[in-house]
């Protein structure tokens, strides 16, 4: 699951390196780095101002701080 969190540029991301963004239409990958967003010219989001949305992205083998809360009957 991708979880998609609104940019606030008084808030940004605390973690430099490549995320998820996208403009409300649109998704790609840019970097995040020293407060700024790195999108590609190849683009369909227009550029750093353009970013409404972000996520990190996380590779299968990494650990996500999602917490899975099973239960059991036992009768």
């Amino acid at each position: 699951m991708i979880i998609w969190r609104k940019f606030d540029p008084e808030h940004p991301p605390t973690i430099s390196g490549n995320h998820l963004i996208s403009d409300g239409k649109n998704v790609d990958i840019a970097l995040f780095d020293d407060n700024l967003w790195f999108v590609s010219d190849m683009s369909s989001i227009d550029g750093s101002d353009a970013v409404t949305h972000y996520a990190k992205i996380n590779l299968p083998n990494e650990k996500t701080h999602l917490m899975v809360v099973t239960t059991s009957s036992t009768q």
